[in-house]
Order: structure tokens, then C-alpha cells, then sequence
């Protein structure tokens, strides 16, 4: 399938192409040159996502995030760190600085991922299937379980965001960039899934269904729905970064493939 450039390189480094959360969001992201942090309070590590460093300034990267991080409170960060990122083979060179792969345990992340990208209609959602935004803080807390049951968070992100979950809604009402999507079945909430909306194409994040409904088209259906407000967002295109059991499912869909790359530990 052909990708304009400008989708696949929103595939590549999606932060360079979404919205920032607007002043007071209780996620943060801070700019660098070449590399972007983001936090929120109480989870267990930050997150530091590269699209170009100098290879003779790596260790002087790695503190100031290192200090950056320690002083909102972490003591850990997962580093995203795309092939296509500069150097080539920076991941390599991140690990010969003392950072490790992504531990199996997983928080929601895997040591490795495929970026993706779609740019043509994907299928319909199945008969008996809907998708759509959410449309109440109860439908909104519902979809929450699903996600944080799927991706089997750790006690402590997970209340992390369960203790915030009224104030998480009430910004997503006032912040457009950033929507949370729900798959029904019979009106039971199984599927949940989040976009964001870039300059170029929307970005999934996060979509999961509830494991006694997989295999039945949620998923599908979440994926459609993400189109349909993209397009009508005047940026018909998605952009994913996609793990093991997503990908396959990605690919069926139309989804291309346009890198890999792998998620590191650094401890500090």
C-alpha cells in the first residue's frame, strides 16, 4: 500500500506530529532537542521517546532525562526508541551506555513493536457490533476496566488512574486532540481503544477487548470507528504503534508496516 510521506513519517515519530495536552493535563510532556519525556503522577516510570541524538552526547542525554525524571519523582523510564531513530543502531548504543530491554513483565509496554500506518478505508465493524466515542463518565469508566484488565497494569498504575478517572474525563471534554472509544455488545461495553489526532493522522493508542469477547470483531470495530473520526477530522489516515498480539490483527486490516523498533530499561 502507498503511504504519502508525510503518514509515514507520523508513523515513525508520532510525537513530532500529535497535540501536546494543554497546561495543567495531568499528563506532561516536555520537549528536548532530538527526544520528548512524558510522565504522569503516580505511575511507575516516565517515558522517553527519540527521533535523533548526537552519538558523542548520549550520556549527557541519558542524565538529563535521568534528572529531569527524578525530579517529577521516577526513579525509572521506558525508552522508545524507534529504528529509524538517529544514529543508526542507537538502540544498541543506548544499551552500551546501561540501559537494558524491556523487561517481560510488561506495563503495558513489550520490548519490541512495529510501526504501522494506514491510509485507505479499513472494514466495516461486524453485524451486532458498535464502536463509537464514548458518551458518558460511566461508559468512560467501563471502558477504563477493560483497557487496564487487558494490559494487566501493576496495582500502582493501575490506581493511578482509577483515583483520576473523573478528572481524566473532564479533560478529554475540553482537550479534542486526545478521545476514548468503546466497543458494545448487546450495550455491554467489551472493547475499549484511544486516538489521538495529529497534524496528519490519528494515532491509536491503547485498544483492548474484554477476554471471554475477542475474536468476534471489537477490535475491528474500534479500529473503524477511529477512521470514521479521523476522516471526518479532515486527516483520513491512522498511525499505530503496534506489539505481538495487535499487529497481526493490524495487518489483516491494511495496515503497513513501516519500522520497528524496541523499548528500553533505564533504572536510576
Amino acid at each position: 500500500m502507498e503511504l504519502p510521506p508525510g503518514v509515514r513519517e507520523a508513523a515513525l515519530f508520532p510525537g513530532w506530529d500529535l497535540p501536546d495536552p494543554p497546561q495543567g493535563h495531568p499528563y506532561t510532556i516536555v520537549h528536548r532537542d532530538g527526544y520528548q519525556l512524558g510522565y504522569m503522577a503516580g505511575m511507575s516510570h516516565g517515558s522517553v521517546t527519540v527521533r535523533r541524538l548526537d552519538a558523542g552526547a548520549l550520556e549527557t542525554c541519558i542524565e538529563d532525562a535521568r534528572a529531569l525524571l527524578a525530579e517529577a519523582g521516577y526513579r525509572s523510564a521506558a525508552w522508545i526508541v524507534a529504528d529509524a531513530a538517529e544514529p543508526a543502531g542507537l538502540a544498541a548504543q543506548l544499551r552500551e551506555h546501561g540501559l537494558d530491554a524491556w523487561p517481560e513483565s510488561g506495563e503495558g509496554l513489550e520490548a519490541s513493536f512495529s510501526q504501522m500506518a494506514l491510509a485507505a478505508e479499513p472494514p466495516a465493524a461486524p453485524a451486532g457490533l458498535e464502536a463509537h466515542l464514548v458518551e458518558t463518565f460511566e461508559e468512560y469508566v467501563a471502558a477504563s476496566a477493560v483497557a487496564l484488565d487487558a494490559f494487566e497494569m501493576s496495582e500502582q498504575n493501575r490506581r493511578a488512574f482509577e483515583d483520576r478517572q473523573a478528572e481524566h474525563w473532564e479533560w478529554e471534554q475540553r482537550f479534542e486532540g486526545y478521545k476514548t472509544f468503546a466497543a458494545l455488545a448487546d450495550g455491554e461495553v467489551i472493547g475499549a481503544a484511544h486516538a489521538i489526532f495529529g497534524r496528519t493522522a490519528a494515532y491509536l493508542v491503547g485498544g483492548s477487548v474484554r477476554s471471554d469477547r475477542r475474536g468476534r470483531g471489537a477490535y475491528r470495530a474500534l479500529v473503524r470507528a477511529r477512521w470514521d473520526a479521523a476522516a471526518a477530522n479532515g486527516t483520513p489516515a491512522l498511525t499505530v504503534t503496534a506489539g505481538s498480539l495487535s499487529g497481526p490483527i493490524l495487518e489483516r486490516l491494511g495496515f503497513a508496516t513501516v519500522g520497528l523498533g524496541a523499548v528500553l530499561s533505564d533504572r536510576f
